[in-house]
């Protein structure tokens, strides 16, 4: 019943005389019977919530067929199929490429594996293929082995020193020599303890399959195509630089195709691709049957915020070519660890990669842009695929344009609804519009506080990661309430301007426009700061613009549940496209929150960065629950969903963050080295000396997930004193990651068994003009060995043997600079000799001039790990997956 009192209407009628005075124009603006927040007559909300839920089931159902399309990998090849497919990638014989390099275990740079076996595999491998090659093809055949230096502003920087690391490298091309060569890479080398089954036996596998394709065809090959299988990539791409600034080859390499994996199995993408060159991509989208591309991915991954890099960056950087790189990214659980195996790699990933990867060599390689790429050089490209059928394309500046045109058309759409608003006057509708921007932010504002203080409280209730075996838990923990917070927002808004708008069609018009608005300011934004991923904002605004059209000029679907279906329809394909990229982010960025460090939180990470996801898609949805009859029912309903979960997440095993099936493995990761510390004075008296076992902690359970099941863990100490009082935290870093992965843990053990010494001495320092003193040194330890370097306060660094140039400099230390020096090598160990010039204060000749860290790795054979550290890993439970080495540390002061 509505309220019909005397002094009720009154008011009303009081305000109704106010408003129409406001404009001539203005029709009347209230509902004839009074209404407030408790008796806004709900017969005037067009959609029953029977359809808005069966609505969202459709949006769900969509989600979840783009879950099953993830995973759809076509049908493999055997080799028995191969008469019939002469040409075709067999995808069997490339797993038998993989099985017998994975059969040769691990193999870090130094290795035996590394350094002799593998290079005979491919040897042999290559020499068969050129011997049963057609003869129209000229194969040539050539072992690289290679020293040199370079810079690498990745992670907390370094100088990457390297010295008899090998290369195995093909060339296959016409019999008339040409000077122009596509250059394919893949390495062999794998990280300490991995078979290296997808990093990157697989992509060696594939290549050594191509190239033997190849070699049979009838067709004479227009250019050539190196095939260069690089021996230590997982030393920071030394090898590959090797190749590229040293090979009697690289000169004619005018484009590349780099093969790698972040994971195992599922689709490669094209993350990276140019710099400029658009023919690349455009070829690629021209051949590739399966394409899976996105320039989103390129800008995330090129942007630093992922922990990891490619020969990409080396070839680009230091042979100033353009190409393109592709990688696995589904199951990163395995990434860099012993699970790593060919089992991991189901035979249809291979045949996709190798259907896409094998007609685009042969595209490019006889195509003419390969003779003069610097005619058609011009141009970045804006690039995504659809649903991994086909690339849609374009270059930057049209891109550009068409957001332009986009933002135009959307913001003529608003000035269009401003102007034929109806019950109300124009400047009446631009305020609502206005209001409803403030509301929209207010809403993400307060729907990020809610998702990270949630995370946060998760974090320090010990119940994080639970999504990590079990994605299904970010839906419960994040996805619900990132739609129920701007949903109560947006009812908040609805009370606000139902007092005086008398049609609900009219408040969700309003809020509409207020997203409207916001959208458009963020894809100005990005088109004037170049920013290629705005893509994903234009498309949205596309499609939002489409339904405008439509619902302006067909009038019935105003009406009843048709303006929600005509709704869905128009941005069913922007809701695809987000959800498809959505859903490929978190296969990718899931497992990566397991090996991402302690120190960094990773429930408020992943929830960040889901929650600004979702936030992106849901804007679009939530006016439409502006006309929706009992969303309370709806509201309460997700939030009890919400809050069971919770419960449920606290109180039962079920949150469990870890698994050890190997079907589908979801390890926690133990990176522990058993370490000698030696701390030498100015003197050279060892003013302190310990061994331990040093535990870095990969994610933010670790140690605690395992100290009630194995005691040494449970004497498991912060190490917090050490980084202010030494150099690198006095700890033998072999990645300079330590303002990553900062928060490790230390447990007091034996002297570990080291075969030999590691030691540097300072051989002479020499006093030159301009304060200048030279410092030299020699070295000597295994086959990994990194510097830490970082002169007194008032001291500078000017100089170097390593490298010309300015010292790359790491992150500072007591206010002082610091410098991380990588150094391996391959084969025959000799002393390491060097010299830093140091520019010197007047008044500090004989005080200390700079501080010293120096580390030796043992990171394979038989001194790679010690009893202790071996019974140690004997206890760990099967859903830990652990890897380690012995290292010395050794600290001067000089």
């Amino acid at each position: 019943m509505f309220d019909d009192k005397p002094e009720t209407v009154k008011i009303i009628n009081n305000l109704k005389s106010r408003l129409r005075t406001k404009s001539h124009k203005q029709a009347e603006i209230l509902p004839k019977h009074y209404q407030d927040e408790k008796t806004y007559p709900k017969s005037l909300l067009p959609i029953s919530l029977s359809h808005f839920t069966t609505h969202l089931f459709f949006l769900v159902i969509v989600y979840v067929l783009l879950v099953f399309e993830e995973r759809r990998l076509p049908t493999p090849l055997l080799v028995k199929d191969e008469p019939i497919y002469e040409d075709r990638f067999i995808a069997e014989r490339a797993k038998e490429y993989l099985m017998n390099l994975t059969r040769l275990g691990p193999r870090p740079v130094g290795s035996f594996e590394n350094e002799v076996l593998a290079v005979n595999f491919f040897s042999k491998e290559i020499n068969n293929i050129i011997i049963k090659a057609n003869k129209i093809h000229k194969i040539s055949f050539d072992l690289q082995k290679v020293s040199g230096a370079f810079s690498l502003p990745f992670l907390d920087g370094m100088t990457n020193v390297y010295k008899d690391v090998q290369n195995v490298i093909a060339k296959i091309g016409p019999n008339e020599e040409s000077e122009h060569s596509l250059l394919v890479n893949c390495h062999f080398d794998t990280v300490i303890d991995s078979p290296g089954g997808s990093d990157d036996g697989a992509s060696c596998a594939i290549m050594l399959e191509i190239l033997r394709i190849i070699s049979k065809r009838k067709e004479s090959l227009k250019h050539n195509v190196i095939f260069l299988f690089n021996g230590a990539e997982e030393n920071f791409m030394q090898a590959s630089h090797g190749f590229i600034t040293q090979h009697k080859w690289a000169k004619s390499v005018r484009a590349f195709v780099n093969l790698e994996a972040c994971g195992a199995g599922g689709r490669e993408i094209l993350f990276q691709a140019g710099p400029e060159h658009p023919w690349l991509v455009q070829t690629y989208s021209d051949v590739a049957p399966y394409p899976l591309a996105s320039s989103l991915a390129q800008e995330v991954f090129q942007s630093g915020l992922v922990p990891g890099d490619t020969d990409y960056r080396i070839f680009r950087d230091f042979g100033k070519i353009s190409g393109l790189d592709f990688a696995w990214s589904s199951n990163g659980y395995v990434y860099h660890t012993r699970l790593d195996d060919v089992h991991q790699i189901p035979l249809g990933s291979l045949q996709r990669t190798g259907d896409n990867i094998l007609p685009l060599i042969l595209r490019l390689v006889n195509s003419d842009y390969i003779s003069n790429v610097q005619a058609y050089s011009k141009g970045n490209l804006v690039f995504f695929d659809f649903l991994g059928t086909f690339i849609i394309y374009g270059r930057e500046i049209v891109a550009m344009f068409i957001n332009v045109a986009i933002i135009l058309l959307s913001t003529y759409s608003i000035w269009y609804d401003v102007r034929h608003s109806i019950g109300i006057s124009r400047k009446t509708y631009l305020w609502s519009v206005k209001w409803g921007v403030g509301y929209i932010l207010f809403s993400w504002l307060l729907t990020l506080i809610a998702i990270m203080t949630l995370a946060f409280l998760i974090t320090i209730l010990n119940r994080p990661l639970s999504w990590y075996a079990r994605p299904v838990w970010i839906f419960f923990l994040y996805i619900i309430p990132t739609f129920l917070i701007p949903i109560f927002v947006a009812q908040m808004f609805r009370r606000k301007l139902q007092i005086f708008m008398s049609s609900p069609l009219m408040i969700f018009q309003a809020y509409n426009n207020s997203n409207l608005c916001i959208f458009i300011t963020v894809s100005t934004f990005l088109t004037l700061f170049h920013i290629r991923s705005n893509f994903i904002v234009s498309i949205w605004l596309a499609f939002s613009f489409l339904y405008w059209i439509l619902k302006t000029k067909f009038g019935t679907f105003n009406k009843d549940h048709k303006r929600l279906w005509l709704y869905s329809v128009c941005l069913l394909i922007p809701f695809t496209l987000s959800g498809y990229m959505i859903n490929g982010v978190s296969l990718f960025i899931v497992p990566i929150m397991g090996r991402s460090g302690s120190g960094n939180y990773a429930e408020l990470v992943l929830s960040f960065i889901m929650s600004i996801m979702l936030m992106l898609m849901f804007s679009f949805y939530i006016p439409m629950t502006l006309l929706v009859q009992h969303l309370n029912t709806l509201i309460k309903t997700l939030f009890g969903l919400f809050m069971a979960a919770f419960l449920v997440l606290l109180f039962t095993p079920l949150g469990f963050p870890y698994s050890g099936d190997l079907s589908s493995p979801a390890p926690q990761r133990y990176i522990i080295s058993h370490v000698d510390r030696t701390f030498y004075d100015l003197q050279g008296n060892i003013r302190a000396n310990n061994s331990g076992l040093w535990v870095v902690n990969m994610d933010v359970n670790s140690p605690r997930m395992v100290t009630s099941l194995i005691p040494e863990m449970s004497r498991a100490k912060l190490i917090e004193k050490d980084c202010e009082k030494e150099l690198y935290c006095g700890l033998p870093y072999i990645v300079p990651v330590m303002t990553i992965m900062w928060e490790t843990h230390w447990i007091t053990a034996s002297r570990p068994m080291l075969p030999s010494e590691t030691y540097l001495n300072l051989t002479y320092r020499d006093h030159r003009i301009n304060n200048i003193q030279r410092l030299s040194f020699t070295a000597m330890g295994p086959d990994h060995m990194t510097l830490f370097i970082s002169p007194c306060a008032g001291v500078k660094l000017k100089n170097w043997s390593f490298l010309s140039g300015d010292p790359l400099e790491g992150p500072s230390w007591k206010d002082r600079s610091t410098y991380y020096v990588y150094y391996s090598y391959g084969s025959d160990p000799q002393l390491w000799n060097f010299w830093l010039d140091l520019q010197i204060p007047n008044n500090q000749d004989k005080k200390p001039v700079v501080d010293i860290g120096f580390s030796g790795y043992f990171v394979h054979g038989a001194y790679q790990t010690t009893p202790q550290l071996k019974k140690l890993f004997s206890q760990f439970p099967p859903w830990t997956v652990t890897s380690g080495w012995t290292a010395s540390y050794k600290s001067y002061t000089f």
